[in-house]
């Protein structure tokens, strides 16, 4: 029997691909470089740069969102800390499109997502 493995740096990329702010995505990514810190394998951005273009063609091809946050995530010196934030915002982000899907049936897809977390958490901040 043969088990296939992936690298650190590929499923990296694979969580920034797929990107979703209501999974563990994000904080996955956060995780990874904690993990391979302390195993003093540290990943650099241009280790990112490299797998993505290795997989997707290019750093390019990733979703802007996740450039943003990869390349803001190597200017952070308490990567520990940061991570409880990705993991809170995760678990309130799925909060908030279970609850808008129960009130909203069969309004929620993919291509909405995003501007449905924005929209929301904009009227949460005014209340």
């Amino acid at each position: 029997m043969k088990v296939r493995t992936v690298s650190e740096e590929y499923l990296l990329v694979m969580k920034l691909m797929a990107g979703r702010k209501y999974k563990n995505d994000l904080s996955d990514v956060v995780g990874i470089l904690i993990e391979q810190k302390e195993r003093e394998k540290t990943l650099s951005l241009e280790d990112v740069k490299r797998a993505a273009t290795e997989l997707y063609g290019s750093y390019e091809a990733l979703p802007k969102d996740s450039k943003e946050f990869t390349e803001a995530v190597f200017q952070i010196s308490d990567l520990r800390s940061f991570y409880r934030q990705c993991r809170n915002s995760e678990i309130e982000n799925r909060t908030i499109l279970l609850d808008f899907d129960k009130v909203y049936p069969e309004v929620l897809n993919q291509d909405n997502l995003d501007e449905i977390l924005s929209t929301v958490r904009e009227k949460k901040s005014l209340i």
